[in-house]
């Protein structure tokens, strides 16, 4: 069954952390009605965006169009992500999160699913 996408807060985040669950399959809109108002919120508070996200067994995948927003959504944030961390156990994920890594001014790392409570803890350092 496909699950409908969506970014479900992670209620246990320290504040001033924008840290989403990624669940089923990820569209444009989860993308402009979700996320993207939670990061242009944690800058306008705090000047920064400090975000971590989940990708679990849960996750099925991302739409085209939330990839290229994924894309645009960076680069328009681009000064103001202080750290940004993923969660996945998904290859793919991991490995496309490694490549980007390097064209991001934010501190930018990859955790395993086992690792979350670890991940958190680095994203509000």
């Amino acid at each position: 069954a496909h699950l409908k996408g969506m970014f479900k807060r992670i209620p246990s985040a320290p504040p001033g952390i924008v840290a989403f669950d990624a669940e089923g399959k990820i569209t444009d809109s989860d993308y402009k009605t979700i996320l993207v108002p939670a990061v242009d919120a944690a800058i306008k508070e705090h000047g920064k965006a400090r975000i971590l996200i989940r990708f679990g067994p849960e996750f099925e995948t991302y739409t085209a169009h939330a990839m290229l927003d994924d894309a645009v959504f960076g680069t328009a944030h681009y000064t103001a992500f202080e750290r940004i961390a993923m969660v996945t156990d998904i290859g793919w994920l991991a490995n496309s999160m490694r490549f980007f890594a390097p064209l991001i001014p934010g501190k930018m790392r990859v955790f395993p699913l086992a690792s979350q409570d670890e991940a958190m803890a680095w994203t509000a350092a």
